[in-house]
C-alpha cells in the first residue's frame, strides 16, 4: 500500500466554515471542502504527518496530490522512518529537487572528512556534520582539554582535564553517537609535509582548518597540502567583532591566490597577536555557517556554498554577513 507525506513546502490553514487555505511558493487560494472531507484531513494532519492511501478516497488523494499538499513517500524516506535522519531525509527532499532521488545519507557516510584542531570549531562542527550522515572523522591536535576551553569546547567534561584532546573527543563521541569512525593524529602541525604525511595516510574527502595558531602558517600549511593532494578545504576564524567563514577553496585558481595572499602577508609581518577572548555564541555561529557549507558541498551543492573560493564576514553587532575576499 501506497505512503504519502505532507508537503513541507506548502502551508496549510484549517480556517472556519469547513473551508482550507493553501500557500504554496508565494500562491495562495482557499477552498470548501465537504465536512466529512474537512474533517478527515484535519484530523490526519493533527495525528500524523506519514500515512497510507486507504486513509483518503482516490478522488481525495488526487486532490491533495494536485494541489501540492501531500505526496507520495519516497523509498529512500521509506528507508529512514524512525531513524534519526527521518526528519533530515524530509527536509532535503523539500528543498533539494533530486532530494528523493539520491540518498545523500548513504553518499555523506561515505566521506572522509579531516579536521585540523580539536577547539571550539571542531567541536560544534562536527554534530553538524554528524548529523547528516557523516561518521568517517581524521582529527589532529596535540594539545590536552583545559578549564579554560569550556565557554565554547561543549565536547568536554571537567574530569577530562589535563587529558589529551582527541583522546577525550574521540571518548565522548563513542559515547554520545554510535558506529561513527575515528582516527586520531596527536601532533603538532609545523610545517607543510607534517600534513601532506597525515592526509597522505588518511586520505580526506575534505579537510576543515579548525584551527587558529600559529596564525596564518598554519592556514598556509592545510592550503599547502590540500592542494597538493587535490583535496578542498575551508577555513574560519572568530574574533571579537566579527568572525570569518571560508574561504571554500577547491580549485587551482581559488589555492593560488589564497597562498599568494598569505605569503604576501607573512612576508611584511614579523608577528601577529590574536586575541584571545571568546564568546560561545559566536563561536558557534561561525561554527554553523561553516558546517552547512562543508555540508552542501560534500552533496555536490556548490550553488549553496557561500563560501566557494570566498571569504566571507560575519558582522556580530549588525547581524550582517557578507563577503570580504574573493580567490
Amino acid at each position: 500500500m501506497e505512503k504519502f507525506i505532507f508537503d513541507d513546502n506548502t502551508k496549510l490553514l484549517f480556517i472556519k466554515e469547513s473551508c482550507i487555505l493553501v500557500e504554496h511558493e508565494k500562491k495562495v487560494f482557499k477552498t470548501k471542502l465537504d465536512d466529512s472531507f474537512y474533517e478527515k484531513l484535519r484530523n490526519i494532519c493533527e495525528k500524523h504527518y506519514i500515512f497510507e492511501s486507504n486513509l483518503f478516497s482516490k478522488s481525495e488523494l488526487k486532490f491533495l496530490e494536485r494541489k501540492l499538499i501531500i505526496k507520495k513517500m519516497s523509498p529512500i524516506l521509506g528507508k529512514y522512518i524512525g531513524t534519526k535522519y527521518e526528519k533530515l531525509q524530509i527536509y532535503l527532499e523539500n528543498i533539494l529537487s533530486d532530494g528523493d532521488k539520491i540518498d545523500y545519507i548513504k553518499k555523506n557516510s561515505e566521506k572522509k572528512v579531516l579536521f585540523v584542531g580539536a577547539g571550539g570549531i571542531c567541536t560544534a562542527m562536527i554534530d553538524y556534520l554528524i548529523s547528516t550522515g557523516i561518521i568517517q572523522f581524521g582529527i589532529v591536535d596535540f594539545d590536552v582539554v583545559d578549564i579554560t576551553n569550556f565557554n565554547r569546547q561543549f565536547k568536554y567534561n571537567e574530569t577530562d582535564i589535563g587529558i589529551s584532546k582527541i583522546a577525550q573527543l574521540q571518548k565522548n563521541l563513542n559515547i554520545q553517537y554510535k558506529n561513527l569512525i575515528i582516527t586520531p593524529y596527536e601532533q603538532k602541525i609545523t610545517s607543510t609535509l607534517e600534513l601532506e604525511k597525515i592526509i597522505k595516510d588518511y586520505n580526506p574527502s575534505f579537510v576543515i582548518c579548525a584551527a587558529d595558531t600559529p596564525i596564518l602558517l598554519i592556514q598556509k600549511y592545510v592550503a599547502e597540502a590540500c592542494y597538493n593532494y587535490n583535496v578542498p578545504c575551508i577555513f574560519g576564524g572568530v574574533g571579537q567583532k566579527s568572525g570569518t567563514v571560508g574561504p571554500l577553496l577547491y580549485n587551482k585558481k581559488g589555492f593560488c591566490k589564497y597562498l599568494k595572499e598569505i605569503e604576501k602577508i607573512l612576508n611584511s609581518v614579523v608577528s601577529i597577536f590574536p586575541c584571545k577572548g571568546s564568546f560561545s555564541i559566536t563561536n558557534s555561529l561561525i561554527s554553523n555557517y561553516m558546517a552547512k557549507d562543508v555540508i552542501f558541498y560534500l552533496m555536490g551543492k556548490k550553488e549553496r556554498v557561500k563560501s566557494l573560493n570566498k571569504k566571507c564576514e560575519l558582522n556580530f553587532d549588525k547581524d550582517e554577513f557578507y563577503e570580504k575576499e574573493k580567490y
